[in-house]
């Protein structure tokens, strides 16, 4: 009879030869610091995140298990690994013994996910891999349907449950992250019964298209485009930068100018504010329930004041829900130099007019900036003074009844923007408001707004 495994098991150490996690233990060092040590090591491994289109997959995102929120139950290993030898008959111990010195005997190390920890790595990923579904559109003009598409939600349950499963297989090196397929709400065959015979509203705003500003044409273009025929259900609320999408190359927008912070600079998607500004404008006279809308920084020369509304994708948007019975559809087309909206649906409840009074108004100041380019002063932007404006929607029904819903604007002044040659003398420039009388080249700035000289005026909606 062997007695060496009842020596062993008085020693205090582990089988010799024995494997924790897949790596031998060396009797001669401290068997928990080794087992932290695998510990870690396996929650230091790579894997790859994968997302499967069809066929074909590509890398989300590369990163370790410990980073994922995965951990390894060290107690529970070294706990086994030291019990070893030490409990059951002889042959029992002798057997688990010869199979130790044989490499045989191999104590895995079970892991633990993190719920909270994997949940924080993976919501980014969902923000950026998600597709939202698209609700199939009306034709007006060619009194077709445009066909829905899918969308997709990462699943993070799933995502969890594949993260525990490549933790426990060392030979997985990737995780194929799991999707819900999300349908439309709209679809072709729910468009069939959309009555679209009464007109509710419609607007039209204007725009260049000369020089710098073809660019900005091109980008309203691709927000009404985005916008016509969509179908919104009775009670349903629907966001412009949802439909509209990212203002990015990708979605087919180009660099224009646009206002930030009161001025004019250039940005991706100048000119979607325009289009999301028009479909206010339907909206607001058709009646649908205003949900989210933020007016500009200042008041904008293609519609009255009070009818902006400003869009920054993805935090400022423009929310609206339909109150009636019926859907609506809206209706873009541009033109040479407008885009005009139409909002339709089974019938016309409710006349709306825009009311509007100037509670207060605040002067304008002038921003003169140096500029080694240039040879003689240039006004960059005119100024326009600021004004909090009292806007109130009077909403006639057709038995005669009427309500008014009121709220307010906040336009903030507009600075007076002037580049000039370094060291010029700022004393030499015009009068606030007024700009050389030979400038050097055509004046670079914005045209002034043409709706705030009369704000005081009631608007019917068409």
């Amino acid at each position: 009879m062997r007695w060496w495994p009842l020596l062993f098991a008085d020693s205090g150490a582990v089988l010799p030869g024995l494997r924790v996690g897949g790596v031998a233990l060396v009797r001669s060092a401290p068997a928990r610091a080794q087992v932290e040590a695998r510990a870690r090591a396996l929650q230091d491994r790579p894997v790859r995140l994968i997302v499967r289109d069809g066929a074909s997959a590509r890398v989300a995102a590369e990163s370790t298990l410990g980073s994922l929120g995965v951990s390894f139950d060290v107690d529970s290993a070294l706990s086994c690994a030291l019990g070893l030898g030490r409990i059951g008959d002889m042959a029992t111990r002798a057997h688990l013994a010869d199979r130790a010195r044989a490499g045989a005997l191999d104590v895995p190390l079970q892991s633990i996910v993190d719920l909270r920890a994997a949940v924080e790595r993976l919501l980014p990923l969902k923000e950026d891999l998600d597709v939202p579904p698209v609700a199939a559109r009306l034709d007006v003009e060619r009194h077709s349907s445009v066909p829905e598409r899918d969308g997709r939600a990462l699943d993070i349950d799933g995502a969890i449950a594949a993260i525990a499963h490549a933790a426990a297989d060392p030979n997985l090196a990737e995780v194929e992250l799991p999707f819900a397929v999300v349908p439309p709400h709209v679809t072709s065959a729910s468009l069939a019964s959309v009555d679209v015979s009464h007109l509710l509203a419609s607007f039209a705003t204007y725009f260049s298209r000369r020089g710098d500003q073809a660019q900005r044409a091109q980008n309203i273009e691709v927000a009404a485009a985005h916008l016509d025929g969509l179908v919104i259900e009775p009670g349903e609320i629907v966001s412009f930068n949802d439909v509209v999408g990212a203002r990015s190359g990708d979605n087919g927008f180009q660099k224009a100018f646009e206002i930030y912070k009161g001025e004019m600079v250039e940005g991706t998607g100048g000119g979607t504010c325009q289009v999301a500004s028009t479909l206010h404008a339907i909206a607001f006279f058709g009646g649908l329930d205003i949900v989210q809308r933020l007016p500009h920084s200042r008041p904008s020369a293609y519609l009255p004041v009070g009818l902006d509304a400003t869009v920054v994708y993805p935090v400022v948007d423009l929310k609206l829900r339909n109150p009636y019975s019926f859907p609506v559809v809206v209706h873009a087309t541009v033109g040479t130099n407008d885009v005009m909206m139409q909002l339709l649906g089974a019938d016309k409840p409710v006349r709306v007019a825009l009311l509007r009074s100037v509670l207060s108004r605040t002067p304008f100041e002038r921003k003169v900036v140096a500029d080694p380019a240039i040879g003689t002063p240039k006004r960059k932007q005119r100024g326009v003074d600021g004004m909090k404006l009292l806007r109130k929607r009077l909403v006639v029904s057709r038995g005669g009844s009427s309500r008014v819903e009121t709220s307010r604007d906040n336009y903030p002044p507009t600075t007076e923007v002037w580049k000039v040659p370094p060291g010029y003398d700022d004393a030499e420039l015009p009068p606030l408001g007024e700009d050389l009388p030979n400038p050097d080249g055509p004046d670079s700035s914005p045209p002034a707004p043409a709706h705030t000289s009369d704000p005081e005026q009631t608007i019917w909606g068409r």
